[in-house]
């Protein structure tokens, strides 16, 4: 027998779908409801297990839940897919969600609070703006290379690939010299909300104390830290620094059989793609810049690993202990503080 009743919400814009199963394991009811209705809903039941599947609003309704004492799990899409049955319906998907809440061995996050979620959302709003100014940079290029204009890699060969066309009207047609200036007006333009955007970010950043101690770890600038705090953020969800560094996906795979354990790279397509990414970046910036003159324990062990292993796995390797140290300063709210080498 279970504990308490468990509510699975299959989320949606204006109707959602309700399912409750009581603490014996019995269906109570499978019904639609509108916003309102599931709000009051929430803030009339006992507490209960509320299992939502991890999309759109579901950290919003995550919080909301947990104001009336409700035992919040969000759950990854991949996993409740295994417990469909039948049709593609609203009512199994609700009815998916709850029993996947019910299985031993599931992993489920808990509601982002609104800082990491304010946090999370910058970041993709900086990746939204970067991959925009990456796009219209190349169309630009490919317009230009298609009539002989070609420039060299960066801002400053674009820029003066555009101006020399600009100048001499010639090299394109006539009618695509309106068309060539508005396109660069609004490179320049999306360049300049993009440094507006990661000026806010960056001040969040530094007013938040989780995020703001984070930025003492190696390798870890603005975005890292911001990105580890909405990821992480207390790290109760996570039983240790090992779970929090497998989430993120900076861990080997395993592949075990009959008493033998083998371990290969990591996974690729899945974690955190952006945070992993991110690690790396910054650990492979911090790692190519070590000063001659060691300073701490971690710089000499991060020199003996890249000798024996080479740059890129040492950069994982980096990572793989940011993670882990991040979970602990986030876990136990403590600054990062660096063991200096001792030489004899």
């Amino acid at each position: 027998m279970l504990k308490s009743n468990i509510i699975g919400i299959d989320l949606a814009k204006n109707i959602l779908q309700i399912c409750q199963i009581s603490k014996h394991g019995e269906l109570i009811s499978n019904k639609s409801v509108n916003r309102q209705k599931l709000k009051e809903l929430l803030a009339r039941v006992k507490p209960a297990v509320v299992a939502i599947e991890g999309c759109g609003s579901s950290h919003y309704w995550g919080r909301y839940a947990e104001q009336f004492g409700h035992d919040v799990r969000i759950i990854s899409p991949k996993k409740v897919k295994g417990f469909l049955e039948g049709h593609k319906t609203d009512a199994n998907d609700a009815l998916a969600i709850a029993n996947a809440s019910l299985q031993i061995g599931i992993k489920f996050s808990k509601p982002k609070n609104e800082e990491q979620q304010s946090l999370q959302t910058l970041e993709t709003s900086r990746l939204y703006f970067s991959r925009n100014i990456t796009s219209l940079g190349n169309h630009i290029r490919a317009m230009l290379y298609e009539y002989g204009v070609t420039s060299t890699q960066g801002l400053l060969g674009l820029r003066t690939a555009v101006q020399k066309t600009l100048d001499e009207p010639a090299l394109i047609p006539a009618c695509l010299i309106t068309t060539l200036h508005q396109l660069w007006e609004q490179y320049l333009n999306l360049k300049i909300e993009f440094a507006k955007l990661e000026k806010v970010k960056n001040a969040l950043v530094r007013q938040l104390t989780p995020s703001k101690n984070l930025m003492a770890l190696e390798g870890v600038a603005e975005v890292c830290s911001s990105m580890l705090y909405s990821t992480i953020g207390d790290g109760k969800q996570f039983k240790n620094g090992r779970q929090a560094a497998a989430f993120v996906g900076v861990t080997p795979k395993q592949h075990s059989s009959g008493g033998k354990t083998v371990m290969t790279g990591i996974i690729k397509h899945g974690g955190v793609k952006e945070l992993r990414c991110a690690l790396y970046q910054g650990a492979l910036a911090y790692i190519s810049r070590l000063p001659d003159e060691l300073k701490t324990v971690k710089q000499a062990w991060l020199i003996q690993l890249r000798e024996r292993l080479g740059i890129k796995r040492t950069c994982i390797a980096l990572a793989n202990k940011t993670v882990r140290t991040a979970w602990a300063m986030l876990r136990y709210e403590t600054k990062y503080q660096q063991q200096l080498l001792v030489i004899e």
